[in-house]
């Protein structure tokens, strides 16, 4: 298993895998090697492993499913060398999969080469590699859950990392290889729960990885095991919830009875009034006898001029305070000394390091960014050495903002910081995440992949609140290890293009340098990151597709790729919006900060409706809304929200969960819900009647008679095509457990969800999801409707005698629909 990603930080190594073989693989083909070992396949997929002796069976096993599945793949139905597999140590020989990699991006080459030259052979091929793999499955699985199996732990999960491993290539390369499981993850799962791991993460972890990089990331060191995570739940971690009544603010060490350091309230009240940002200004003249820095607290407020550092942080961590708006003076120290020099540091970074890896549209623009970053680089040596003169002199100045010292208590003005919370961010010069496993550990010699997935599980990815800060981290974004900020080796280049900064600080002047690449968006968009989503099958001209390009294999690259899944999100907000932009760019906004709030927590449940509010404004034109949304019971804000958009997600009409009671609402989810939104449809404002008007498909009932009432259920009979559909109510509003019709016209509708690519109601649809409306208006070809509930739709294969079928009239997916 010398092939799998390895961490800095590891729980234990990956197994040594002992040589087995008593004899080398006969180079002859997979399927008849049983056979010619005097083995009855039959016998092993049927459990049965006691044919021969144990030491015989487990060597001809290792011989077969192991050298010989190699074999079989990698050398294309020529001789293959597999004396590169072995290894000798301290302990004798050895399996070694180290160079595997390689030798498949070497295997696709060639395969390309067969693909194209002869394939005919090249598909026969493919066939024999499904048959070595589903055999080397299938009997895997059987050691895997024999209790006397006679191979040894070790080797029989290297037969699984193996086959696990080719699927994975075959999937990455030439997207083949579905539908086998080789149950590494539900392996990790066990690792990880024995680890200590919070059951949140686990399942967080099923949710974003495949098996392979689940299994890899159990192995990763975690220094989560003095915590208790006993009351925690697969959506919930219960160490991250606070209770406000007996948080205590922590310090620095235990013990610590140092003072608390107070910042001026009514200075903050006037800055908040006057529109700014109030930030802690910390200088320090020296240290104290004991060796302790000395701070000079101030307060001012940031500005374009006054740069800040804006820190991200949960307060399950110690560093929030319920009752005043203070900290001990030990915790701004930390801070102080931590953070002191990091702009500093960065500034001078960037301007040695500008133009690295940098994409030009043409040779012009080369040259002429090109020069700029030459020039810059000369010049770093000399503002160092005349800037850090400069900042002794000043004391080290630092200005930090953070939710505990600079958001007031009192609930006015503290409504009016958090409608500001997008100016906070967007305008520091740098954010700052602090969590406290991070602090456990060192980032410098760590891979892309480990920082990845060790970012993506920290309890900052935990909380709505930090989501919305991160997003509205427009420049630079760290993550504060115990050696020093990490940026998310995720991409190379910041967010430069929606920083609020202009100019005159050096990050920005840096950035404005780099900005002059208009392609960088775009760039970030075209290699954006996407969750792998398996093919609905495979097409005939695939091997046709093989020949096009060539592939490269690296299961290292494969992790980092689905670990990147934990911040799409945030990516895809750091994109520039505006409240004027289309439906196409708003929506799956709005359905990526669900998809990502829905994972995360809040202590007060109402909180994370606010997060999703605010991280789904656009521009500081919405703060005004974001105060009128506060000014809101907690239970009304979901109604106010959508009043107040020019456009919602149409999938709000299918989430389930409870729902508002007034007219014009009762399609309104009431909050955040955990269930994914899946539709990109839209639904959008007529300005003219102040209505959202939704495009879908769906059926219109034109007559319902009183004898088709049968527990929320009746079936509906296109009045087009004949077929029938069995309509189920999913959440029954009536006691009687009956949908009531209305009573003068009894006209209803189903409008159903739109899936992208999904097929239209008068080609046939299976358990389709949908809403029911009653008291159905149909005018100037739109439908009205008020919100009954959400229904399943399935097509009806045998009759049912129990129900007459009503006759419905189908309506095409770009019927509009007004729904109450």
């Amino acid at each position: 298993m010398d092939h799998l990603p390895t961490f800095k930080y590891m729980a234990e190594r990956y197994p040594r895998v002992p040589l087995l073989s008593e004899q080398p693989y006969d180079g002859l083909p997979f399927d008849g090697y049983h056979t010619r070992q005097g083995f009855d396949a039959s016998r092993l997929y049927n459990r049965d492993f006691t044919q021969h002796p144990r030491e015989k069976t487990a060597s001809f096993l290792q011989t077969w499913l192991f050298f010989g599945t190699i074999h079989e793949i990698l050398g294309l139905g020529l001789p293959y060398d597999l004396s590169r597999f072995i290894d000798i140590d301290d302990l004798g020989f050895r399996v070694c999969t180290q160079n595997l990699d390689r030798h498949i991006t070497d295997w696709a080459a060639r395969l390309e080469k067969l693909a194209k030259e002869m394939p005919d052979d090249c598909s026969a091929y493919l066939w024999r590699i499904g048959r070595a793999q589903n055999t080397l499955n299938k009997i895997y699985l059987n050691l895997s859950v024999t209790p006397d199996s006679p191979v040894p732990q070790e080797v029989t999960l290297s037969l699984g990392v193996l086959g696990c491993t080719f699927d994975c290539a075959l999937r990455t390369l030439f997207k083949l290889g579905r539908g086998r499981t080789w149950g590494l993850d539900t392996l990790a799962v066990t690792r990880m729960m024995e680890a200590g791991w919070c059951p949140r993460d686990i399942a967080i972890s099923h949710k974003f990885f495949t098996e392979m990089p689940m299994f890899c990331a159990s192995y990763m060191e975690r220094r989560t095991v003095p915590f208790d995570h006993w009351d925690c739940a697969g959506d919930t971690c219960r160490l991250n919830y606070i209770d406000e009544t007996t948080y205590v603010t922590q310090h620095r060490q235990k013990g610590c009875q140092c003072e608390h350091v107070y910042p001026d309230q009514s200075e903050i009240l006037r800055i908040l009034d006057q529109g700014g940002t109030p930030v802690i200004c910390l200088t320090s003249p020296g240290k104290d006898a004991a060796k302790s820095t000395i701070l000079d607290v101030k307060l001012k407020a940031g500005s374009l001029i006054h740069s800040y550092i804006a820190i991200s942080h949960v307060w399950s961590d110690g560093l929030g305070n319920p009752t005043t708006n203070s900290l001990p003076l030990c915790q701004l120290q930390f801070l102080y000394e931590r953070l002191v020099d990091m702009q500093w540091d960065e500034t001078i970074s960037v301007m040695k390091s500008i133009n690295d890896d940098f994409e030009y549209d043409n040779k012009n623009e080369k040259m002429a960014v090109g020069m700029m970053g030459k020039a810059l680089k000369a010049l770093a040596p000399s503002v160092q050495r005349l800037g850090n003169p400069i900042r002794l002199y000043r004391q080290r100045p630092l200005s930090i903002w953070i939710d505990t010292l600079c958001v007031p208590l009192d609930p006015q003005h503290r409504k009016l910081a958090i409608s500001r919370m997008k100016e906070v961010y967007a305008m520091a010069c740098m954010t700052i995440v602090l969590d406290s496993e991070l602090l456990a550990f060192d980032h410098i010699e760590c891979s892309d992949e480990e920082l990845a997935i060790r970012l993506g599980l920290t309890g900052w990815m935990r909380r709505a609140w930090t989501f919305q800060e991160g997003y509205l981290s427009t420049r630079w974004l760290r993550f504060l290890f115990r050696d020093g900020p990490a940026k998310l080796p995720l991409w190379k280049k910041e967010n430069l293009s929606s920083s609020c900064t202009i100019g005159f600080t050096m990050p920005s002047l840096a950035d404005k340098i780099d900005s002059a690449n208009s392609k960088l968006l775009d760039w970030a968009v075209k290699h954006g990151v996407k969750p792998y989503i398996p093919p609905e099958d495979v097409p005939k001209s695939r091997l046709e597709e093989m020949a096009l390009a060539a592939r490269t294999f690296s299961l290292k690259a494969s992790v980092l790729e689905e670990a990147k899944g934990f911040f799409l999100a945030m990516r895809f907000l750091w994109e520039q919006a505006s409240m004027h932009s289309p439906p196409g760019v708003l929506v799956p906004r709005m359905m990526a900060v669900w998809n990502a709030l829905r994972l995360r927590e809040t202590s007060r449940e109402a909180d994370k409706f606010l997060c999703f509010a605010l991280s789904c404004a656009l521009g500081s034109n919405q703060r005004q809304v974001i105060q009128d949304l506060l000014a809101l019971p907690a239970e009304e804000r979901m109604k106010g929200w959508v009043r107040m958009q020019p456009v919602v997600p149409s999938e709000l009409l299918f989430i389930p969960g409870e729902r508002y009671s007034d007219l014009g609402f009762k399609w309104v989810p009431r909050g955040v819900y955990s269930v994914p939104m899946e539709d990109d449809g839209a639904g959008v404002r007529d300005k003219g009647a102040d209505v959202l008007v939704f495009k879908k498909p769906g059926f219109v009932i034109l007559h319902a008679p009183e004898y088709c009432r049968r527990q929320d259920k009746f079936v509906i009979s296109d009045s087009d095509t004949g077929l029938r559909y069995m309509v189920s109510l999913l959440e029954p509003r009536v006691a009687s457990g009956s949908i009531v019709f209305n009573p003068v016209s009894r006209t209803m509708a189903v409008i159903l969800r739109n899936y992208v690519g999904q097929e239209t109601p008068e080609m046939g649809l299976m358990n389709m999801v949908g809403a029911l409306l009653d008291s159905v208006v149909e005018a100037n070809s739109r439908i009205s409707g008020e919100y009954v509930g959400r229904v399943e739709v399935g097509l009806v294969i045998e009759d049912k005698d129990d129900f007459a079928p009503i006759p419905a009239k189908a309506a095409h997916r770009d019927q509009q629909w007004m729904i109450y």
